[in-house]
């Protein structure tokens, strides 16, 4: 079986899982979400940092994430919690482009940190997932949750698409070889385009502001993906795990859906309430 045939089936599965837990209902999603971040949590420590699950940090950060997104889903539904997880989240988006703008290619400082604080990872990990939870939380939350899905996943589709047939011009080699200017213009404005027809057609409701927003969200997108291309190659890796056939680990997957959570979240909660 080519790599290919293998993308293409762990993606189908994947995306089966994904819409038989939405289907089911708000404590299914929930729950999926739940276990993606405990994934990640683990991979991020275990692979990214080399350390084994029996370190203290890997225990606290995983008791950590799972209190909290247990506690804050299913027990304290509140949203004030969810406006200050938006908050808190817009502000770690910040801190990871300025990681990703101003931190030198070869510098080691965020492993250093995060080697250091280990028993941190747990909290900032559960403040973009509580981002994408948060959606869930909200009215007609599958039609708002399946419109994150177009625009997230449009851009890097279109952007292979682009950059794969027009692109001539590297995007940031250093960071991320394969990525072209083409690409990433391209991808951009496919999504921006199909995520405004679904607003339109589904939510009901558009505006200059919106689709400014929506331009802002597919542009972060790119860039989250910079920012998880840019931490492998200081972290010395290539996939996060190899959890998923032919695409990775867990973060590979959701490294970019992440990034614009508090993004999205934050135009929910302002253009719809």
């Amino acid at each position: 079986m080519s790599n290919t045939q293998l993308r293409i089936i762990s993606a189908l599965v994947l995306a089966t899982i994904v819409g038989i837990c939405i289907t089911m209902g708000a404590t299914s999603s929930l729950g999926l979400i739940g276990v993606f971040g405990i994934l990640v949590v683990d991979e991020v420590i275990v692979n990214f940092l080399g350390f084994k699950r029996s370190h203290i940090g890997y225990i606290i950060s995983q008791i950590t994430f799972i209190a909290g997104f247990g506690y804050f889903n299913f027990m304290d539904i509140s949203p004030d919690f969810i406006k200050a997880f938006n908050n808190v989240g817009l502000v770690l988006c910040v801190t990871m482009l300025m990681y990703l703008f101003v931190t030198k290619q070869d510098s080691k400082g965020i492993l250093k940190f995060l080697k250091s604080y280990t028993f941190l990872l747990g909290f900032l990990l559960l403040i973009p997932f509580m981002n994408l939870s948060a959606l869930v939380h909200v009215k007609d939350w599958k039609l708002i949750l399946l419109g994150l899905v177009i625009l997230n996943f449009s851009v890097d589709t279109a952007a292979w698409f682009w950059g794969k047939n027009f692109g001539k011009y590297k995007l940031w080699p250093a960071v991320s070889p394969k990525k072209t200017i083409e690409g990433f213009a391209g991808g951009v404005l496919t999504a921006v385009v199909l995520i405004c027809i679904y607003w339109i057609l589904v939510i009901g409701n558009s505006s200059v502001e919106l689709i400014i927003c929506f331009f802002v969200i597919a542009c972060c997108s790119q860039l989250g993906d910079l920012v998880q291309s840019k931490m492998k190659r200081q972290f010395e890796i290539k996939d996060s795990s190899n959890l998923i056939p032919g695409h990775g680990g867990v973060y590979d997957r959701v490294d970019s859906l992440l990034f614009v959570a508090p993004l999205y979240l934050w135009v929910v909660l302002n253009f719809i309430g």
